[in-house]
């Protein structure tokens, strides 16, 4: 490989025994590592001029960055530091809304993703509420509406509807997220014909610093993470304990 702009798709897969199990393929996505080989330096006391005379390497750190530019719910959960739950679609019957509603007041319901909504009043015999008059839908996809106009009606009220499938991600419910990270790459510069493909045996994920929901432009979520040293490969010369770049000899 001569020049070179590398580009490929970046795929994440569980870690067992050094190995990587499935893969999944998070969609467009860029990847960026750093290393740095940390020492330990002396200087001779003899010259007047204290010129290094020895170092000592004591420690290799390996960093990367990652940018999804796909959100999709798993590239999510790894930016927030959670697990996907999938949530089937199902309906509601008598969700009790919060007592002493007023005009103005916006409801988030308990589902999203909403249809069939209804709601009705706490009498002894209950009455309906009309949409559009009591209460209106603000964003059926996001589970909100708004009351209208509650008077003469018995709070609290409560709601029937269905709701659709969807996907739950808890926040920072994952003290560790460690992949196997895997870039398979092509070079991209007119007349070259070379690949590589780069492995990341132990990724460590954080937190992404920022998810912006309130964007003007084309979006990324950016996470940063710290490259882990495997004890199942460290031991083999040709694997090394990070990682491995591996370069088919070009025609």
């Amino acid at each position: 490989m001569k020049d070179f702009s590398l580009q490929g798709k970046v795929l994440l897969a569980e870690n067992v025994n050094g190995k990587p199990l499935a893969a999944r393929w998070v969609g467009d996505a860029l990847v960026k590592a750093q290393f740095t080989a940390n020492e330990e330096k002396r200087q001779e006391s003899y010259s007047g001029t204290r010129r290094t005379s020895a170092t000592m390497q004591t420690g290799v750190e390996g960093t990367f960055t990652i940018t999804f530019n796909h959100g999709t719910p798993e590239n999510f959960a790894i930016g927030l530091g959670g697990s996907v739950t999938d949530v089937a679609a199902a309906s509601v019957t008598g969700e009790a809304l919060p007592a002493d509603l007023a005009a103005g007041d916006y409801i988030a319901l308990e589902h999203v993703d909403l249809s069939s909504l209804a709601l009705e009043d706490s009498d002894a015999t209950p009455v309906a509420l009309t949409e559009g008059t009591h209460y209106r839908i603000d964003d059926a996809k996001g589970g909100v509406i708004e009351i209208l106009d509650p008077a003469a009606l018995v709070q609290p009220f409560n709601a029937d509807y269905d709701y659709g499938a969807r996907k739950d991600i808890a926040v920072a419910t994952e003290r560790s997220i460690v992949r196997y990270l895997i870039v398979v790459a092509e070079n991209t510069v007119d007349g070259a014909e070379d690949h590589a493909r780069m492995e990341f045996y132990r990724a460590k994920f954080n937190m992404a610093n920022e998810i912006d929901f309130h964007a003007t432009t084309l979006s990324g979520l950016e996470v940063s993470g710290t490259l882990l040293n495997d004890p199942n490969n460290e031991v083999d010369p040709q694997l090394g304990g990070y990682g491995r770049l591996r370069m088919p000899e070009a025609v």
